[in-house]
């Protein structure tokens, strides 16, 4: 900033910024909680500057803002005291222009109108030849007579009376075109018309002779008919004769040959009847046979039926005696075993009395002892083993 725009005020702030940037260059780790204390810190430090300038700035520029206040106060009175002359001089400059405006729109208005009202006459001018169009040549020709003695007011066109003159010739022209093609465009059409009546003339004659023609050939075909109607009544009578006598021969022969077929249906039936009785008698031979042979199979199942249950009953009892024989066998060997048993543990017991007295007198501490009984133990299965074998 030019030196000449400095506030001294603020000098003592601008030179502790350079401080304060180089002191908090560095970004706080808010994080933690001692960066967070130094954060805190420096904020309030350069907080206090800027509190400190905005207080300065205020007390330095009251003076100048009441100067200011007062500047604008005293132009507002000036100003007012202008105004009051300037506006009734403005109020008249604006009131002319205002009415030398009107004055100018009402003549832009009436001149509107004027020329408005000229080119609606000239427009009237040319309004017949639009309503001539597809006219009848009659009426063309009284407007043709009208605009042929219409007559133009110079006054009444002013300087328009030229395109007024044009309008009128043009008019004029026109309607006279109009009329000469509306005038063949009728003679053709009486030309068409009175051809077409003469068509018509020529239709209805033709069609009277074709009525009369259609008379005739309905009367020929009437007369066909008959003619044919009685030649057909003829043929039918004799079809009709024919007929019956080929009826009468065709049911002769029926009957012919519905007595042979009669006969040939009754020898066939004595033949089924004989063929049903052969056929009766061989399933009542056939029966007998099966129904013999079903009584000897029966009694050959009965038979069967009792052996199996004698051998069933011979097997059963001699289960029951293996049975018998098997429990006095295991009682047998049950009380050997018993008594072997008892033999044994009473020697047992005089072992183990001997037992006693030997780790007694070897004075065997708990190993020794552990081992002796192990040794006995084994001598001991040994010998049962072996008595059981034996007995």
């Amino acid at each position: 900033m030019n030196d000449q725009f400095k506030i001294a005020e603020y000098n003592e702030t601008a030179a502790a910024i350079a401080v304060l940037r180089e002191k908090y260059c560095t970004v706080f780790d808010v994080t933690t909680t001692k960066g967070m204390e130094e954060a805190k810190k420096a904020r309030a430090e350069v907080k206090g500057y800027r509190i400190a300038l905005e207080k300065v700035r205020k007390e330095i520029k009251a003076p100048a803002l009441e100067r200011s206040r007062l500047i604008d106060e005293e132009a507002k009175r000036i100003t007012a005291e202008l105004q009051a002359i300037e506006e009734p001089i403005d109020a008249a400059i604006k009131a002319e222009e205002q009415r030398k405006e009107e004055e100018k729109a009402a003549k832009a208005r009436a001149e509107a109108a004027r020329l408005a009202g000229i080119a609606a006459k000239i427009s009237a001018i040319r309004l017949p030849v639009i309503m001539a169009a597809n006219q009848p040549a009659a009426m063309i020709s009284a407007e043709l007579e009208k605009v042929q003695k219409l007559e133009l007011s110079e006054a009444e066109f002013q300087e328009f009376m030229p395109d007024a003159i044009e309008a009128l010739n043009e008019a004029r022209k026109d309607l006279q075109a109009a009329l000469n093609t509306r005038l063949l465009y009728e003679a053709e059409q009486a030309r068409i018309k009175a051809e077409q009546e003469a068509e018509a003339a020529r239709m209805k004659a033709e069609r009277e002779e074709l009525a009369r023609l259609r008379e005739i050939e309905a009367a020929r075909q009437a007369e066909q008919a008959r003619i044919e109607a009685e030649a057909r009544q003829a043929e039918e009578a004799r079809l009709k004769v024919e007929r019956a006598a080929q009826e009468a021969e065709l049911k002769a022969q029926r009957e012919a040959m519905e007595a042979e077929l009669k006969a040939q249906r009754e020898e066939q039936a004595r033949q089924e009847q004989i063929a049903r009785q052969i056929r009766e008698a061989e399933e009542a031979r056939l029966k007998a046979e099966r129904e013999e042979q079903a009584r000897k199979e029966d009694e050959i199942r009965q038979q069967q039926a009792a052996e199996t249950a004698r051998i069933k009953a011979e097997q059963d009892a001699m289960e029951q005696q293996r049975a018998e024989l098997a429990a006095r066998q295991r009682q047998i060997e049950e009380a050997a075993q018993k008594a072997q048993a008892e033999k044994f543990k009473k020697r047992g017991k005089a072992k183990a009395d001997l037992l006693a007295d030997l780790k007694q007198a070897l004075n065997a501490d708990e190993l020794t002892a552990q081992a002796l009984d192990e040794a006995y133990q084994r001598g001991f299965k040994d010998g049962l083993n072996s008595a059981q074998q034996a007995a």
